[in-house]
């Protein structure tokens, strides 16, 4: 073998007396390698791009499912519940059964009477009752598994929009009020889901400012079809909301909201000159603009012992006071340090001071400001904590690897990101109508909701039209029209899986456990395989991902057919050796394996390049988008499918089909010339040399 490899490699290696052929050997290895490159780029953003589908899929309904069946809403566990004062006549969730006290709420001697149509007490070895979802919960535990259970509803969303008018967070800031009213499904929060943090967006700079222009306004009202005024916050409410912003929130830079900076008087150096215009009337100056940056036609003022010396660029000079309205062409940025502040003593958001620094026409300027004509650009919220915070903040947190809700005013709610194509922002308030049934006729029914956040819902359709709650909401809802509802469709339990592969695995251990404890004919246990709205979607991704891999093989094979094209000729060109190691006693088998070989090793470094250049260029993956992008004028990957950035892994099942499939399909290539080159008679070859 290494005697065939040493003649393969002599003949790969470039020389410059067969430099036609050393070319022709460059273009088949690029044309290879370009090929490879592309088929792991592709094959791995794809890969990554389905990943990232599924784990938003999991994220919000869990790999593994377990719903009652029929038989369990029949059994006389769940239906004591309507007929016993102690659980108030109404049907339980199975969240509230797993937290309930008593297994068998029914008192003969208070309660109505069973009725004789019910189905036996399904009861445990020591007589009393089997609770199915506590033991179904424990089967769960014992698996070492991580289940929550959910509830899911409907419900009309109408939100009221509050929003500044007029250049925001100055004194002329004015108020107005809008409506959005959408259809929606209420679904419960699953707080220990492993992905549903990924998916959460951190709040906005916008969301941030909004909830800080919202502080000192009450949610009194938001049950009503026409709210009247604004109110007011109390001191004590608005404090309180100032204080949970600003104990979770570093705010690092700023910006001015409109031309007009009074406070600038504060920031400008003593003694220093900066070009400005300043129109005068009369010896008083009306306004003072300043450029951005210098220019030379302009005028020039100075601060000097607390007042401002403007001359003009024809030489007159005027006198101001810093009182004289200042302009800045443009908005000005700036780094800003939040000074600690006493919430017990702030009335306004003017109570709050920052050290900023910042320049302006090249100068440095620096000192203290007010919230006044300023807004947050750039801030650093906490969202992680390794215990509950004494404040909780007004967005998700997490707790270790659980995530909670904030504890607002209402309950707070997290819509999915396309409320915000409709301006929607955190903070805003409304309430779910739905429709109650009573003795003579429906009822609406409203329940208030505080907007705290957004998540990236994917691609289901239905996802844009899902908003998490907490269970106390859809549970109320549930209760209200129980009779109206399927409840297979709206109660179950939800288990979560590190790894998405184990699920059918993980449901044949969940059957089993439960078919142990006697459970099997009241639990139905799902993969998200076989979820209805996800069926499509999965058959889908698998079917593409067969016909990327059979287009795979056919460009690969049609790449490496440049090599039975260059061994040929190479086979001709080496003749005469050929029928020299034939004459020295060289079988005809090492001969085809030294040109199987020469195929081999070009197929072998080819994809050494391609590899090498795809791991490049899915690094730098964010730039071969935005080229793609600037060329088409336009995003060239939509980001509701493919998310803020495409998957930049490179694809193991992608790295592994052409690290097997490239050298074999060379190897292939190489076996027809190799075959030629037995056929040659060493003979007549010599005989005409």
């Amino acid at each position: 073998m290494i005697f065939e490899f040493s003649i393969a490699r002599k003949y790969l290696i470039p020389r410059k007396r067969q430099l036609s052929m050393s070319l022709i050997a460059l273009m088949s290895v690029g044309v290879i390698s370009l090929v490879v490159w592309l088929l792991l780029v592709f094959l791995s953003v794809t890969d990554g791009i389905e990943k990232n589908w599924l784990k938003k899929l999991t994220s919000l309904n869990a790999p593994v499912r377990i719903a009652p069946t029929e038989e369990y809403y029949r059994s006389y566990y769940y239906q004591v519940d309507g007929i016993s004062s102690q659980s108030d006549f109404r049907y339980k969730s199975i969240g509230e059964k797993a937290s309930a006290l008593l297994t068998d709420p029914y008192l003969p001697e208070e309660d109505p009477s069973i009725p004789l149509r019910w189905p036996e007490k399904v009861t445990s070895r020591d007589g009393s009752t089997k609770d199915l979802v506590k033991e179904t919960f424990s089967a769960l535990k014992e698996l070492q598994l991580v289940a929550q259970d959910y509830e899911v509803s409907g419900a009309i969303l109408k939100l009221r929009m509050v929003r500044q008018q007029g250049i925001p967070f100055t004194q002329s800031e004015e108020r107005g009020q809008g409506s959005l009213t959408q259809a929606t499904y209420l679904s419960s929060f699953s707080g220990k889901s492993p992905e549903l943090p990924h998916l959460i967006e951190p709040p906005r700079s916008e969301d941030l400012n909004h909830l800080f222009f919202l502080a000192d306004i009450s949610s009194s009202g938001v049950q009503e079809d026409l709210p009247g005024g604004l109110e007011r916050a109390s001191a004590k409410e608005f404090q309180e909301k100032i204080k949970a912003l600003l104990t979770h929130l570093t705010i690092t830079e700023m910006k001015t909201t409109s031309h007009r900076f009074q406070q600038l008087g504060t920031l400008l150096p003593e003694g220093i000159e900066f070009d400005a215009y300043a129109p005068a009337k009369g010896e008083t100056l009306t306004q003072i603009v300043f450029p951005k940056d210098k220019k030379a036609s302009s005028g020039k003022v100075m601060k000097k012992n607390g007042r401002l010396h403007y001359r003009s660029k024809e030489g007159a000079t005027f006198l101001a006071p810093l009182s004289v309205p200042l302009f800045i062409e443009g908005q000005l940025p700036m780094d800003v340090s939040l000074m600690q502040p006493h919430f017990e003593m702030i009335r306004s958001l003017r109570d709050l001071r920052f050290a900023v620094k910042t320049s302006l026409q090249g100068i440095p300027l620096q000192g203290e400001i007010s919230w006044d004509g300023i807004a947050i650009t750039t801030a650093e919220t906490s969202r992680h904590f390794e215990s509950h915070p004494e404040t909780p903040p007004p967005w998700p947190y997490l707790v270790g690897n659980e995530m909670f809700l904030p504890k607002l005013a209402t309950p707070a709610a997290i819509l999915p990101k396309h409320f915000q194509n409709s301006h929607v922002q955190m903070g805003d308030i409304g309430y779910f109508s739905y429709g109650a049934a009573s003795s003579s006729s429906m009822q609406e029914m409203r329940l208030p909701v505080t907007v705290c956040g957004f998540y990236d819902p994917g691609v289901m359709a239905i996802g844009a039209k899902v908003v998490l709650t907490n269970h106390d909401l859809p549970h109320a809802i549930n209760v209200a029209t129980e009779q109206m509802v399927d409840p297979n469709m709206v109660n179950g339990i939800q288990v979560y899986l590190k790894d998405l592969n184990s699920a059918k695995e993980t449901k044949a251990a969940i059957e089993a456990a439960l078919a142990a404890k006697g459970l099997s004919p009241f639990w139905k246990v799902t993969t998200f395989h076989e979820y209805d709205f996800a069926k499509d979607l999965l058959l889908q991704f698998q079917s593409d991902k067969y016909l990327f891999t059979l287009i795979g093989i056919i460009v690969l094979i049609v790449a490496c057919s440049n090599i039975i094209s260059l061994l040929v000729i190479l086979v001709n060109d080496k003749k005469k050796e050929i029928a020299i190691l034939s004459a020295m006693g060289t079988s005809k088998k090492r001969i085809a394996l030294i040109f199987t070989l020469c195929g081999g090793i070009m197929g072998m470094f080819s994809t050494l390049i391609g590899t090498l250049a795809a791991m490049l260029t899915l690094a730098n993956i964010d730039l071969v988008v935005s080229f793609l992008s600037f060329m088409q004028g336009h995003d060239a990957f939509n980001v509701i499918f493919y998310g803020k950035s495409l998957p930049n892994e490179l694809s193991r099942h992608a790295l592994t089909f052409i690290l097997i499939a490239t050298p074999i399909i060379s190897l292939l290539a190489g076996l027809v010339p190799a075959l030629k080159a037995t056929k040659l008679s060493p003979t007549q070859i010599l005989r005409s040399e």
